[in-house]
């Protein structure tokens, strides 16, 4: 027999959330001027109450910190905003601020400042440096549970990572550019430095297929843009001007405009094949007019979620692990049924 659930009554709500029966009969009706950290503790408590104690009751939602490199790219800025949709649903009140890119020093602050501000749980996008490992730490010994969010780290206390297999999507650009290319000929991969585990493994998974699998293919360098438009469109331009017979680009992470505004400006760039990775407005509109061929896509609303998902379990003393995102393959001829999200 299916248990029916019954529905909390305005005073429970109210006496679990801390706040007056008048401003969860707001809530419930969807009016204005209710903040929305009251709102998601009203509806947390609600939650509570009509799922009998599946989740820990708390008189105040679970605090989620989320920390994002500034300046990545409309993937990232897409990424915010799936968080804060997020916080909506009530068991939970998720801040997602904007760090200096390519900083580690900032971001470990960013992540000790957590300690005294109350906050329950950090989801971050880790840079690969002894200062941020030192603040994961510092975290875990504050019995703050972290989470890496598409980019790992290596020999930290983190609690899981959230993403894709990144050197399977390495792979899988390899292996296309391997099948759609006519060798021989030369590949470049433009990668943003040597701070992000995942553009490190992308490189790696892109290596590993060419040296097995196309041999005729030669990588003849990693350039790095430092994920940035204007970095990218120099180094490249100075590349094409200098390998005439470049086959393929590989671009592990961001800046795709300045690599497109490269070859655009270049005689061989329209039979230079282009992948590159995440489904934005502007890569959509690279694929339609032909300037990018291949887009290595990860759902960020599923990061988002298992994120949010796998940190709230830990808190309420039910560990998992996150499942690792599908790596998504976008062409020009898929588009259509293709989502950001």
């Amino acid at each position: 027999m299916t248990e029916i659930k019954r529905a909390a009554r305005i005073h429970e709500i109210a006496k679990i959330a801390g706040v007056s029966t008048a401003t969860v009969d707001r809530v419930l009706n969807e009016r204005k001027n209710v903040g929305d950290a009251t709102r998601q503790r009203v509806l947390q408590a609600k939650s509570a109450i009509e799922t009998r104690g599946n989740d820990v009751v708390r008189q105040q939602p679970w605090r989620i910190k989320v920390l994002l490199p500034e300046g990545a790219g409309p993937s990232t800025e897409y990424l915010a905003s799936c968080f804060q949709d997020i916080g909506a649903v009530g068991n939970a009140t998720i801040e997602c601020i904007f760090t200096k890119k390519m900083d580690p020093a900032v971001l470990a602050r960013r992540l000790r400042a957590c300690v005294s501000q109350g906050i329950d749980a950090v989801a971050f996008q880790a840079l690969d440096d002894p200062r941020v490992r030192d603040a994961v730490v510092e975290l875990a010994s504050c019995n703050i549970p972290s989470l890496t969010l598409l980019s790992g780290l290596g020999n930290a206390p983190v609690i899981g990572f959230v993403g894709v297999d990144n050197r399977a999507a390495g792979r899988t650009a390899a292996f296309l550019m391997g099948r759609m290319t006519r060798p021989p000929g030369k590949i470049a991969i433009i990668t943003g430095g040597q701070l992000y585990h995942s553009h490190e493994d992308r490189e790696i998974g892109c290596r590993t297929v060419l040296r097995r699998d196309f041999p005729q293919l030669e990588v003849i360098s990693t350039h790095s843009g430092n994920d940035d438009i204007e970095g990218n469109y120099q180094e490249l331009k100075k590349l094409l001007e200098q390998v005439p017979d470049l086959l393929g680009v590989y671009n592990v992470g961001g800046g795709n405009e300045g690599i497109v505004r490269a070859l655009r400006e270049s005689d061989i760039g329209e039979d230079i094949m282009l992948v590159s990775h995440n489904l934005t407005p502007k890569t959509h509109s690279y694929l339609l007019s032909g300037s990018m061929d291949i887009i290595i896509h990860q759902n960020m609303r599923a990061a988002a979620l298992d994120t949010v998902d796998t940190l709230i379990a830990h808190l309420n003393g039910k560990p998992q692990q996150p499942s690792l995102i599908p790596v998504e393959v976008i062409t020009r001829e898929n588009l259509q049924s293709s989502t950001y999200g």
